[in-house]
């Protein structure tokens, strides 16, 4: 689509002639697709067309201007791609897909306008969606070695406190006695923030990877550890008496029965880890890393180079939005009988 914008150009005979034809190929697409467009489906489709023809044809502030908005314009029209995507197959969810891109077309459209076109605040500290855009085609080497150095450590961290708390969360809140004795020390330690602990495991541990992967555990240990307690607490107790009448051992009482039955809790717990873990990391990295995405903010930052920061915080948030995702996908598999319960319902 941008190169049959830009082959026409701007003012040309062809322009509006161009303009219906891409209209009708659009409402093929539709049609061929099985797309109903209510009224805020199209606005959200205008929307991120005023903002496509926006960036093409008028020209930034000087003050904003960049050599090359080729990838904030393909951006735009990857974001357009997706949405028509995402209405092909959003089933029942059609009304949350469309608000989801029209608050995305909504935001990049006042950027761009505001900030590109007429450089309302200052351009050093404020840059425009285009420098921005730009700074992933110079950077992507840079970003793409601190994501990949990001995800291990985190994903290191949280799955070991997902392997040790859930177990040993299991038996301490099965057994009364054991509960007893951890719930005071949990009680006194899990308010701590895990950036505490950061000064003395850089001291203590050979890299600042593995003390990094060490906070990390301790900030998703705790929500972890309380939500399985309180998974098994919350468990029925004529399930219990139904699986003892059956004669089951405690240890497949605790895996077949009790574990099942908490993992509402267990995720809900693993939801709070998840988002401690992040917000441990990018610390943890902005205080002592050399690589890394919260390493490469905090080092933009140090030089002033403010379209930098704000396209490492772009990524850093693309990156939980996707993460956050799968982990919805794979709590709604282990949760699915809920779900089945509640359509038999």
């Amino acid at each position: 689509m941008r190169a049959l914008v830009n082959e026409n150009g701007p003012g040309t005979g062809n322009a509006s002639t161009s303009g219906v034809g891409i209209c009708n190929k659009c409402n093929s697409v539709f049609e061929a697709l099985k797309i109903k467009l209510g009224p805020m489906q199209v606005l959200a489709i205008g929307i991120l067309m005023a903002l496509f023809l926006i960036a093409v044809f008028i020209p930034d502030a000087a003050s904003q201007a960049v050599s090359d908005k080729s990838l904030f314009q393909d951006a735009i029209l990857a974001l357009l791609v997706v949405y028509v995507l995402g209405l092909a197959f959003a089933e029942d969810n059609y009304q949350k897909t469309t608000d989801i891109f029209l608050i995305l077309g909504i935001v990049l459209l006042a950027w761009e306008v505001l900030l590109g076109k007429f450089a309302l605040l200052d351009p050093f500290l404020f840059p425009a969606p285009g420098k921005v855009f730009a700074v992933f085609a110079k950077d992507y080497a840079v970003m793409y070695r601190g994501l990949i150095s990001s995800f291990a450590i985190l994903l290191s961290g949280y799955l070991l406190a997902v392997v040790v708390a859930v177990p040993l969360a299991l038996v301490i809140g099965w057994r009364k006695r054991a509960f007893n004795v951890a719930y005071p020390i949990a009680k006194a330690v899990s308010p701590i923030p895990p950036t505490v602990y950061l000064p003395y495991a850089i001291v203590l541990l050979p890299t600042f990877s593995s003390a990094s992967i060490f906070v990390i555990f301790i900030g998703a240990f705790w929500p972890i550890f309380v939500g399985t307690v309180h998974g098994v607490f919350s468990v029925d107790p004529r399930i219990i008496n139904s699986a003892r009448t059956l004669g089951l051992k405690e240890h497949v009482m605790l895996r077949r029965v009790v574990l099942p039955a908490a993992l509402p809790s267990i995720f809900s717990g693993a939801t709070i880890a998840l988002i401690i873990s992040f917000i441990t990391l990018t610390v943890a990295e902005m205080i002592a890393a050399t690589s890394g995405l919260g390493w490469y903010i905090e080092y933009q930052h140090q030089y002033a180079n403010y379209d930098k920061v704000i396209a490492g915080m772009m990524l850093m948030g693309a990156c939980v939005v996707v993460v956050m995702w799968f982990f919805d996908r794979i709590q709604k598999y282990f949760l699915r009988w809920q779900n089945d319960g509640g359509s038999e319902s």
